[in-house]
């Protein structure tokens, strides 16, 4: 994508890396789906999970989270919005079973800008980030974490591979939010999974 502007003192063309930040959507989505699949896996010898995964398209993410144990899971492709809302949810919940389900999990799309503007009515609300989308994320989408009850930091493994010090955005979210808890995860081995169910007392 090009964006010009054009003024008194001439025109200057601006090159906007929508791959870069379809590939950062990408990632942040992929966060929130690795973290869900491992609380369900967790979670469902004992409970009745259901999940509601949202999406710009594609499947992939309820696949994924049903072969966890979940008892239903639903998909919602949004068509190009970049968030899920109230309305959205509550048409999914109508298709959801009206017993035998303990908690409900919801995967919004795959952003830290436009969901954090949008209520969906859970009773917490988590922002999944990972060390590879940098140590400056905090800094660069307040909004989310200000309407945030928890953060996950995931991928701490591959912190010093990608040159993030993990301490920066633990200040950072100290210093816009003091008091709001922080867990450190790597959903690919499990590490911090069950703090993040304590942190929501569901453990």
């Amino acid at each position: 994508m090009r964006l010009y502007e054009t003024s008194e003192t001439g025109s200057i063309e601006i090159e906007i890396g929508e791959d870069l930040q379809a590939r950062h959507e990408e990632l942040a989505q992929r966060n929130r789906e690795w973290l869900i699949a491992a609380m369900v896996e967790r979670l469902s010898p004992k409970h009745g999970i259901g999940v509601i995964a949202g999406d710009v398209a594609t499947t992939h993410d309820a696949e994924r989270v049903a072969g966890k144990g979940a008892r239903k899971v639903l998909q919602i492709n949004t068509g190009g919005m970049c968030h899920l809302d109230a309305k959205l949810v509550h048409r999914a919940l109508q298709h959801l079973p009206e017993s035998g389900l303990d908690i409900v999990f919801i995967e919004n799309v795959g952003n830290l800008i436009c969901p954090s503007f949008f209520s969906l009515g859970a009773e917490a609300r988590v922002a999944v980030v990972s060390a590879s989308e940098g140590s400056h994320v905090i800094a660069k989408h307040p909004a989310m974490f200000q309407s945030a009850d928890l953060v996950v930091l995931n991928k701490t493994d591959i912190a010093d591979a990608v040159g993030v010090d993990l301490s920066s955005p633990v200040s950072e979210l100290q210093a816009l939010r003091p008091g709001l808890t922080v867990v450190k995860t790597n959903c690919m081995t499990g590490d911090g999974v069950d703090d993040v169910l304590r942190a929501l007392r569901l453990a």
